[in-house]
């Protein structure tokens, strides 16, 4: 009875919503599907932004690459396609993922050259959108899922 006892404390411990929080967002595989799926391939190799607008230069209104860009870039930005902030992949590798008790950040370094890209484009370049969100949404649910299988030690 003892042993019953000792386990339901372990267990009341170990499923506190944020311990399984952490559980979840410490996953390897969910910080790679919020960062690389979400928020690189569905949002900016799309060419938009956390608040589902077009990515824009705040400075000039452009949402798409100018032919000097395409000049010092030896054509890898063709002038007058969007956005999409991928030049070297410095910007994206830099993509990182900030966990705290009951919220999540995705972070990255936005200085690139002369530029500061959140300055340029805002910080909302990495931020999920609402489509983000409710994909998000529904994989979260299997992950919490696995992760309180895994605290409760059930197959």
């Amino acid at each position: 009875m003892e042993l019953m006892i000792q386990r339901l404390r372990q267990i009341k411990t170990a499923l506190k919503p944020n311990k399984i929080w952490r559980i979840v967002f410490k996953r390897p595989a969910v910080q790679i599907y919020i960062i690389k799926v979400l928020l690189q391939d569905n949002q900016l190799q799309r060419h938009v932004t956390g608040l589902g607008t077009p990515i824009t230069d705040k400075y000039t209104g452009s949402q798409t690459y100018s032919i000097f860009t395409e000049a010092i870039t030896n054509g890898r930005k063709k002038a007058g396609t969007p956005y999409n902030l991928y030049d070297t992949g410095e910007f994206y590798e830099s993509m990182k993922m900030l966990v705290g008790a009951d919220y999540f950040e995705i972070i990255a370094d936005p200085i690139k050259e002369d530029d500061n890209l959140y300055a340029k484009f805002g910080e909302e370049i990495v931020w999920l959108n609402e489509d983000s969100i409710s994909k998000l949404t529904i994989y979260l649910v299997n992950q919490y899922r696995s992760a309180v299988r895994e605290v409760l030690q059930i197959n």
